[in-house]
């Protein structure tokens, strides 16, 4: 099965291969990888050693360098002045506490590689932050797309009002506004102050090019251009790349080791200032820690210190001899490695033993009078028990108080500021709430006040988390801490159990919290972050930190922090504390005939033997003390027999702990009140009650952990201390029956006892065998197995103290595999055994915390530490006679010592089973030692000075060989059921090939390189899926083509001398082989790391699977950005030299081109020109990319491919030698030159650059690159749960548990960054977003101009040149910076001459003129100058051709026209200055003035000036669409005898038209376009009158002198505009009008024998007929209104009157509200006043500041000859011209009277042009009145009743409700008075004889016969419909009828001489009277 055939069904697009994709869980499959394996296996490398020298002299800057590696010792950093050692002899001590001081005090040992900074492994993120802000420091780019209008239109307007005016110069041609002279609508529309009415003279122009008229030869001019070009060019292309590249695929990436460094946390500084009670008689004494309440733990030791006065000092003189300057401490640095919202800084405070607390605290309570007493109370206390202390009281602070300051922050500023105390805030004892409810309430305040120094940030302090409490700790500003009273301290509230329910208390209220009592009193502390540096600073064992100060300077303490949990790193530093916490006594069953136990303290004494002068000066002092003393006492608690005891006290620890060192507690029952005796006769005041004793040492284990233990009455007897009390010694008496009364607790912090039984055990092993103290329990028979077991169990030790020790024990490991001892001369065979311990450690420490310190490639920041630094490798002991090369065999077998990495190498070889197994799971680990320890062994063997290929012995190298395959092998065996082990040992092996080249024989490497490769290819052609192992082959060649020196192992070519490879036999196009851009076996055979690469990418390019395609892609990309990155190769010709190495891309690339992805800028409109690119020649094949693919096979890229895959390529054209270039380019045919071109237009589109906003947008935005397929990629190659998705996984989303907290433990060595890797670089910026489009865009533009050079000549140069028109032009429609358009416009002016006549061609013209036209509007002065320059070249050139100007006249009108109406971005006062610029270089054409040219040129420009005049009013009124369409009508107007400019602007006016859904008239613009393309092709056929049915309008497009006709005014287009329009007046309803369009059309079609499109017409005419029939009697058209203008604001159209046309059914309170709702917010709403009438407006009555609309509205008017035509609905509303509406008036000037005096007046008013029209308003431009008598309305009434009558009679079907409605009308009862009346009021004088007839009465007595008439036949039909319910109603209308008739009948009946006196009426011209 081939490995394609699962694919075979599927199409090549995305979409399908995601469907194949998900359905098999796999990314992609492989096809035809067997063709391109077989390449890699014949593939020999070179023998490197060999030929690098004769191919690469030493002079060569590209050579290997000869010493690259460096053994060097890098002191071990340490804080404090000298190494912290113990003070005794401790050569002595165990060999395990040796072995620790030796690693805490010795350097270290590094390789350091001097070039591996600028391999791609080392490049971290902070080195690429580095390289983007030195990339941020080149110039900046401007681009257009980011400048705003710096100028408004009004602003400008008002600038250029103080202008001088001068008249438009006589060009012969009279401006557009003036050939309108139909219309109003004139240059006043204009407003004043807008520069449109300025003359273009009186602006100024942009400066000149100087040298536009220079007559050099064009070889010249391209050089010239070329050398501007290469001016300030970036030399970090890809640098500005590197944001989009994605960090997590950098597989190359190999942090560091970090340099081993002191834990460290958040530290902060507390000073105390100030500790007083109110009363303050005595000497107080206090100690500060820090407790998390949560937690329920203490986070730090005690800092003691006090603030006592030196008189209340004095005080105590008898008891303390002398204080050391280290126990003076005021301030310390508390370290926080757990930072919560729940921390507190706990104060408690002790003073001199006096007796009972409660009476002790009243005179401090209450205001004693008696201070004296008090004093002298005090001074007895002091001198007698001056050595005792008892708890009087504390108080507590919240740490987020500390970071944020708390409510009453400004208050306690202020009192402080104005000099008075803040004890407003002292927590009052009188208050009636408990004082610790005050306490809550002040949230934490502790009764004092918050000074911040500087402004404080307010926030509510509940609401931070832990990480903000993180961040603030080393950012908050100092703040004065004020505590202004004290809790009572309870006697029976002492534990840390009771602290930690009041602390809780005081964060969280709870219903019902105790009461404490509070003393007044002052403490004052400053708290600040901890400087970097502390002067005169003490660690915790008060050895000195650097830099020292000043020695009489009170030092600062450093605090040790006491961690939840204890890190899990590597200790650092001797330490070898004990802290003694006395938790709890019970002497309740104690009795004494001398006397009882009741003010008990304990004395702690740390004993070296039973004597008491044995006691050891090790207990640390507290404050103002001796440093050190041999005992401490506890404190005392008056009258307990039970106490509960805070006492912590701290030791120091000797080193050499034995047997003998034990801990004495002796009891003391302390008198407090003295006898009344004598002095001298008082007994002693301690007496002692008991002891008891801890041994601290068993078996060289160290003792710790809590102890509940019973009290010896009397003095332990000899050797006690060997044993623990528990054990009931006989003869001795116990209290209490030997029952447990003394809890106490022993916390060690130690860094030489490991306190683990595995690591205690074995280091206890190896000290037996190694220095012969066998115990005897064991015995010298079992000290082999004892040896063996401690070895197999050290791994099930705890991980964590493994790690704490990792140093000590892996050194001793180390040592037992190389050094293996001698048990009876007898040297022990445990290498396996310590090889197998080796890996187990490794993989122990490695997966420790759920790989918490692993990065992506699952190495262990600890074991690189340890391996990179703190490893110390056995090495043989040399003598001089033993250097030389290959060492001597006496110096590997003489016992001393193997060598380490051999050794490695032979146990991993023959490893098997589980030891195999554990280690390939940590072969990172092993490679990484093994490489260390051959160049160790290179340096001390002085092997380093050797040639390479005489370093190893071949014994090592056989070994290394078999190594590599059986790793490979092991990959290829379980790749399927291990992922996560296999990616590991890939990289691990790539990575250690890596290393050996800087090593070892590189020739020799590069055999093992392909012997990789050809294990993986044999594999992989052997499978139908292996998608992984292609994407393991893939980045194990990324990494090792990472290598710091990898052009230096490619072997580039020598200067000048490029290699030509030979022709590929994969390409079908054997005659471009020739050319050099494909792959060679020469080439790859010479180059051979690049030619592996390059063949992995084109095999990968050929896969199936997109993941392995943008593996391949950016596997090449990152090596291209690694060379870019590297300071080596910055001069541009050694970058030649390495970009020849990757010429084949060329070919590689445009083979790939049908499947690169093209739709970079969807969605975005890039310029309105984008549109119309397809002019400028297809670059892309006409046939669809999803066809291409399906033929080859191939998929598509997805974008990010394509992306990275044209940016490999634009490097090579931006660093290949232009020879190589041109030799590559030369000789390609037309297709293949074609594709490059499409590949230069591609690579200018994707990194085309959006705008600042829009790449801000994206940022908020923070759209992921990595798509599904990415995302499957971690399960499917990766694996679930591999290293490297782990560490992603952390990355994205944090770390839980330990992991994080280590990461914030984890700063460098006194203070720095975490462990993690920092987060990425910010996201591609606007700024470097804008360096990288203008470096692309000058690069390509480079390589055009490039191969326009190489074409010359040939026989397609002109196909060249016109396919780099093509390119450049496009380019120039997309965004770029003005520095790039200067060069761009340079090169078209090139290309312009070159191509002569062709680019004034109807092909390229068009858009050629667009494009400079459009950057002629540029807001840039440089590019409108450079882009005027070249619009003048391009008319030079042309009229120097042919001497006619016509054609670029032509083509510079169309596309400025169709630029104006289309673009809305569009800058007139930049186009207008670009105008006059060319008319500055017309008049500076010194070689064309005598000809017609330049007066040609001034002729165009200023009728451009005018067309852009036209368009500033339209962007004036953009907002008034009547006004915006009458320009826009005016502006085709005066395009009359231009039919393509006319064409364009009806067009554009039907496009504003659709925008408003008036199809109606975007169908009337369409059907102009028609009319006027008809007229000029008129020679077949009527011209415009073709179109008269369907407007009589249309005739205006008659033209009685057409031209020739136009070429672009065919057929073709005439029925494109006639299909247009007929799908607008359907959507518009107008059916009938369809009809005539298509009698039209159907001719055409006849005639072209089109019969699809006949077919296409006649259903659509059937549908509109169907409509027509469907609507009958429902149809609606639009509604029409007289609007009057009056008013000084409306300018010229103030006094006119239009016909406005609205949509149907629109109602007049609507056009009221537009209309006012419109100019209100141009005039403001006071200013604009409507009126509602129609009558004659008599301006001078309006007020001259306001503006006036008249609306009324008006009706279709036709005379009665008309309506004969004129039958339906639809006749009546279309082609009409004339309106009318009616005003009602009477005699005497009243609009209403008595039906015997009502008049009516009826104006009719005549349009210019026929509705519907091109726009929807329309000027009056005539208008008449016809006045009605009274009786001619009373005659117009009734004839209107008849009307209505007769048709709902007619009506069919009949429409009962109608008819009988109509009728009801006319003869119901209620309104029979209106007919009635108007025959009363004319017909009775005349029936009655006092009036005469005449001929309008007896017209009236017609009408009513007429009426009675249709009444009775209404009445007739009526009672045919009703039913029976309506019957009575019916004989109600007949009676209401036969009631009418009677009296109407003696008015209505004519009497003989009636038609006589016809004549004789009254004359109409009575009643015309004046309204």
């Amino acid at each position: 099965m081939t490995l394609g055939r699962k694919y075979q069904n599927s199409s090549g697009n995305a979409g399908d291969a995601r469907k194949v994709y998900a359905s098999q869980s796999k990314v992609g499959t492989l096809s035809g990888c067997s063709s391109s394996i077989s390449l890699s296996d014949m593939i020999e490398p070179p023998d490197y050693e060999d030929v690098c020298d004769r191919m690469m002299g030493d002079g060569d800057p590209l050579a290997y360098p000869t010493n690259d590696i460096e053994l060097v010792t890098v002191p071990r950093k340490i804080r404090t002045l000298t190494h912290v050692l113990p003070d005794e002899d401790f050569t002595t001590a165990p060999m395990f506490v040796r072995d620790c001081i030796s690693c805490y005090t010795s350097d270290y040992t590094v390789v350091e590689y001097k070039y591996r900074s600028y391999s791609g492994s080392a490049y971290g993120r902070e080195r690429l932050a580095e390289r983007l802000d030195r990339l941020l420091l080149a110039p900046p780019q401007n681009y257009e797309i980011d400048a705003e209008h710096s100028t408004s239109m009004e602003e400008l307007a008002s600038q250029q009002l103080s202008l001088q005016f001068e008249s438009q110069p006589s060009s012969g041609r009279q401006s557009v506004a003036s050939i309108s002279s139909s219309s109003s609508c004139n240059e006043t529309l204009t407003p004043q102050g807008s520069w449109a009415s300025l003359d273009l003279r009186s602006s100024s122009s942009d400066p000149l090019l100087p040298d536009l008229f220079d007559k050099r030869p064009q070889e010249q001019i391209d050089a010239l251009n070329e050398n501007k070009r290469l001016e300030n060019r970036q030399s970090d292309l890809l640098g500005l790349y590197a944001p989009y590249l994605d960090e997590e695929e950098a597989v190359e990436r190999r942090l560091a080791a970090e340099m081993p460094c002191e834990l460290m946390g958040h530290r902060i500084l507390v000073v105390c200032h100030q500790l007083k009670l109110e009363l303050d008689v005595e000497p107080l004494f206090a100690s500060m820690a820090l407790y998390d309440a949560k937690e329920k733990k203490k986070l730090s030791e005690n800092f003691y210190f006090n603030l006592n006065s030196e008189c209340t000092r004095q005080m105590l003189s008898a008891h303390v001899p002398h204080a050391d300057l280290s126990t003076l401490c005021r301030s310390a640095v508390f370290d926080i490695l757990n930072p919560s919202p729940d921390v507190f800084l706990v104060v408690r405070v002790e003073k001199v033993l006096q007796g009972d607390v409660n009476e002790c605290i009243e005179p401090y309570i209450k205001d004693d009078k008696n201070r004296e007493k008090v004093r002298a109370s005090a001074q007895a206390a002091c001198s007698r028990l001056g050595k005792f202390r008892m708890p009087l009281a504390w108080s507590a602070v919240s740490l987020l108080n500390i970071l944020s300051g708390s409510n009453s922050l400004e208050r306690d500023a202020n009192t402080e500021k104005d000099g008075t105390n803040s004890h407003t805030n002292s927590l009052d004892r009188k208050a009636s709430s408990s004082s610790l409810e005050q306490l809550r309430r002040r949230a934490g305040e502790v009764g004092g006040s918050l000074t911040r120094k500087g402004s404080v940030e307010r926030r509510n302090p509940n609401t931070q988390n832990a990480d903000d409490i993180a961040q603030n700790l080393d950012t908050f500003k100092p703040i004065v801490i004020t505590v202004t009273s004290f809790f009572k301290q309870e006697t029976d509230k002492l534990r840390d159990e009771d602290l930690y329910k009041f602390l809780a208390e005081i964060k969280r209220p709870s219903s019902a919290p105790k009461k404490l009592k509070c003393i007044p009193g002052t403490l004052k502390i400053e708290v600040s972050p901890c400087p970097e540096e502390i002067k005169n600073g003490l660690t915790p064992e008060l050895a000195k930190l650097a830099p020292c100060g000043d020695d009489n300077v009170r030092p600062c303490r450093e605090i040790l922090p006491l961690p939840l949990v204890s890190p899990a790193i590597p200790h650092q530093q001797y330490r070898n504390l004990l802290y003694v916490c006395v938790r709890e006594l019970n002497f309740n069953a104690y009795t004494s005939r001398t006397g009882s136990a009741r003010n008990i303290t304990v004395r702690v004494q740390l004993m070296s033997g039973e004597e008491q002068s044995a006691a050891l000066p090790n207990i640390f002092g507290r404050s103002s003390c001796p440093e050190f003393s041999t005992e401490a006492y506890t404190s005392v608690l008056y009258h307990n027999k039970n106490p509960s005891l805070y006492d912590e006290i701290k030791i120091k620890l000797p080193a050499g702990l034995g047997d003998q060192h034990h801990l004495l507690f002796t009891f003391l029952h302390v008198a407090c009140q003295r006898k009344p005796v004598a002095p001298d006769q008082e007994k002693n005041v301690e007496t002692v009650v008991g002891y008891t004793w801890i041994p601290l040492c068993r078996n060289g284990k160290l003792t710790s952990g809590e102890f509940n233990i019973p009290v010896m009455c009397e003095e332990p007897p000899p050797n006690y201390s060997y044993i623990f009390p528990d054990v009931l010694l006989p003869g001795t008496r116990w209290i209490d029956n030997h029952k447990p009364i003394f809890s106490i607790a022993l916390e060690a912090f130690t860094t030489v006892h490991p306190q683990d039984g595995y690591i205690e055990r074995f280091a206890m092993a190896c000290e037996a065998v190694q220095e012969g103290n066998i115990p005897p329990r064991i015995g010298l028979a079992n000290m082999e197995a004892e040896l063996r077991a401690s070895i197999t169990e050290l791994p099930t030790a705890n991980v964590e103290a493994l790690a704490r020790y990792l140093p000590v024990v892996g050194d001793k490991i180390l040592q037992l595999l190389v050094a293996p001892p001698s048990l009876a001369g007898q040297t022990l065979n445990i290498a396996q055994d310590v090889f197998t311990c080796l890996a187990h450690l490794f993989t122990d420490i490695t997966n420790m915390n759920d790989c918490g310190t692993c990065d992506a490639h699952g190495r262990s920041s600890l074991l690189s530490t340890y391996i990179h630094y703190q490893c110390r490798i056995p090495r043989p002991a040399l003598s001089d006679t033993d250097i030389g090369l290959p060492l001597p065999p006496s110096v590997m077998t003489d016992g001393s010592c193997k060598i380490l990495h051999e050794e490695i190498a032979l146990q991993w070889v023959v490893a098997s089973g589980a030891t195999r197994d554990l280690a390939m799971t940590n072969s990172w680990a092993l490679f990484e030692l093994m490489i260390k320890s051959m160049v160790e062994y290179l340096y001390w063997s002085g092997a380093h000075e050797a040639p390479r290929k005489a370093r190893f012995p071949d014994q090592f190298t056989d070994d290394l060989s078999t190594l590599v395959t059986n790793v490979t092998a092991e990959i290829i065996a379980k790749y399927g059921k291990n992922s996560r082990l296999t990616q590991s040992l890939n990289n691990s092996l790539a990575f250690f090939l890596f290393d050996l080249l800087s090593i070892m024989d590189r020739g020799y490497v590069f055999n093992l390189i392909r012997g990789y490769h050809k294990q993986m290819c044999a594999k992989i052609s052997s499978l139908p899926d292996a998608v992984p192992l292609v994407h393991y082959k893939l980045s194990f060649l990324r990494i090792v083509c990472s290598h710091e020196h990898y052009v230096s192992l490619c072997l580039p070519s020598g200067p000048g001398r490029a290699v030509s490879p030979a022709p590929s036999a994969r390409s079908s196009a054997s005659s471009e082989c020739r050319t050099g851009v494909s792959l060679s076996g020469e080439f790859r055979s010479r180059h051979y790391l690049a030619g592996l690469m390059l063949a992995d990418l084109t095999a990968a390019l050929e896969l199936q699977s997109p993941v392995l395609q943008c593996a391949a892609v950016n596997a090449v990309l990152s090596l291209l950005s690694a060379h870019d990155a590297d300071p080596r190769l910055t001069q541009p010709e050694l970058k030649a030299r390495v970009a020849s190495l990757y010429l084949p891309l060329l070919g590689i690339v445009m083979d790939a081109q049908p499947q690169l992805y093209r739709g970079f800028d969807s969605g975005k409109e890039i310029l309105q020109l984008d549109g119309e690119m397809g002019q400028f020649g297809s670059l892309y094949p006409a046939s669809s990319p999803e066809g291409d693919f399906k033929q080859s096979g191939r998929p598509p890229f997805n974008s990010e491919t394509s992306r990275n895959l044209l940016m490999c390529l634009v490097w090579v054209l931006r660093w290949a030698d232009r020879s190589a270039l041109s030799t590559a380019v030369a000789d390609l045919p037309p297709a293949r030159l074609h594709s490059l071109f499409a590949l230069i237009d591609l690579c200018f589109k994707c990194q085309e650059y959006k705008g600042r906003k829009e790449i801000m947008k994206c940022a908020q935005q923070n759209v992921r690159k990595t798509t599904d397929i990415k995302a499957k990629l971690e399960d499917v190659i990766l694996g679930q749960g591999s290293a490297r998705s782990d560490f992603i996984m952390r990355r994205k989303g944090g770390s839980n548990g330990r992991t994080g907290g280590r990461d914030r433990w984890r700063k460098d060595w006194a203070r720095g960054g975490t462990r993690s890797r920092p987060s990425s670089p910010a996201r591609p910026q606007p700024a470097l977003a804008a360096l990288l489009s203008a470096e692309v865009s000058l690069t390509l533009l480079h390589a055009v101009c490039a191969i326009v050079q190489s074409c010359s000549g040939s026989e397609w140069s002109q196909a060249a040149c016109s396919g780099a028109l093509g390119v450049v032009l496009r380019a120039l429609q997309r965004n770029q910076s003005t520095t790039v358009l200067q060069h761009m416009f340079a090169t078209v002016r090139a290309l312009i001459h070159k191509l002569g006549w062709s680019c004034c061609s109807e092909e390229w013209g068009p858009g050629v003129c667009r494009v400079l036209l459009r950057h002629c509007a540029a807001l840039s002065s440089c590019t409108r100058s450079h882009a005027s320059a070249t619009l003048y070249a391009l008319m030079r050139q042309h009229y120097h051709l042919g001497n006619n100007f016509s054609r670029i006249k032509m083509q510079v009108t169309m596309s400025l026209s169709s630029l104006v109406g289309t673009s809305t971005t569009l800058s007139e006062e930049s186009l207008r200055r670009a105008l006059k610029t060319v008319l500055m270089y017309a008049e500076h054409d010194q070689d064309l003035q005598d000809s017609a040219f330049p007066e040609q040129v001034k002729d165009l420009v200023f009728n451009l000036h005018m067309i852009l005049s036209d368009t500033v009013k339209m962007k004036e009124f953009q907002e008034d669409p009547e006004m915006l369409l009458d320009l826009m009508y005016r502006i085709a107007r005066g395009y009359q005898h231009s039919p393509d400019l006319r064409l364009t602007w009806l067009n554009n006016m039907a496009q504003k038209h659709m925008e408003r859904s008036n199809h109606l008239e975007a169908g009337m613009c369409l059907v102009h376009g028609a009319a006027l393309v008809a007229e000029h092709l008129r020679s077949s056929g009527r011209g415009a009158a073709l179109l008269e049915r369907v407007t009589h309008n249309a005739l205006d497009e008659s033209c009685p002198d057409v031209h020739l006709p136009h070429h672009h005014l065919t057929c073709q287009e005439l029925q494109a505009l006639l299909e247009h329009a007929a799908s607008e007046l359907m959507t518009a309803g107008m059916y009938e009008t369809v009809n005539e369009v298509y009698k039209v059309l159907i001719p055409i079609a006849e005639e072209n024998r089109d019969y699809k499109k006949l077919a296409n017409i006649h259903s659509k005419l059937s549908e509109a007929f169907s409509r027509i029939e469907q609507l009958h009697g429902k149809r609606v058209f639009g509604t029409y209104f007289r609007v009057s203008f009056y008013g000084a604001r409306f300018g010229d159209l103030s006094g006119e009157e239009f016909i406005y046309k609205e949509h149907a059914l629109t109602k007049l309170p609507e056009i009221f509200s537009r209309l006012e709702n419109f100019y209100g917010q141009r005039f403001g709403p006071e200013n604009v006043v409507i009126i509602k009438d129609s009558n004659v407006v008599d301006v001078n009555t309006l007020q001259p500041e306001k503006a006036y609309i008249q609306i009324t509205y008006v009706e279709p008017y036709f005379e009665p000859h008309e309506l004969r035509t004129r039958i339906t609905h639809y006749e009546r509303n279309f082609n009409i011209k004339r309106f009318m509406y009616a005003t009602p008036f009477t005699a005497d000037g009243r609009a209403h009277g008595a039906l015997g005096e009502q008049c009516k007046r009826k104006t009719i008013l005549t349009t210019a042009h026929h509705f519907p029209y091109l726009k929807t308003r329309i000027q009056v431009v005539q208008r008449s009145q016809i006045i009605l008598s009274p009786i001619e309305v009373a005659i117009e009434d009734i004839q209107k009743k008849i009307s209505e009558l007769s048709a709902a009679t007619s009506q069919e079907p009949a429409d009962a409700k109608m008819l009988q409605m109509v009728v009801q009308g006319c003869i119901g009862t209620t309104v029979n008075q209106g007919p009635l009346e108007l025959a009363q009021v004319f017909l009775a004088p005349v029936a009655e004889g006092t009036q005469p007839p005449t001929r309008l009465t007896n017209k009236l007595r017609l009408a009513f016969k007429d009426f009675s008439k249709k009444c009775q036949d209404a009445l007739r039909k009526n009672k045919n419909l009703i039913s029976s319910e309506q019957r009575e109603y019916q004989r109600e209308l007949e009676r209401n009828f036969q009631r009418f008739t009677e009296r109407l009948s003696p008015l209505v009946h004519a009497t003989p001489s009636h038609v006589a006196q016809l004549t004789n009426g009254v004359s109409k011209s009575e009643y015309k009277y004046q309204a």
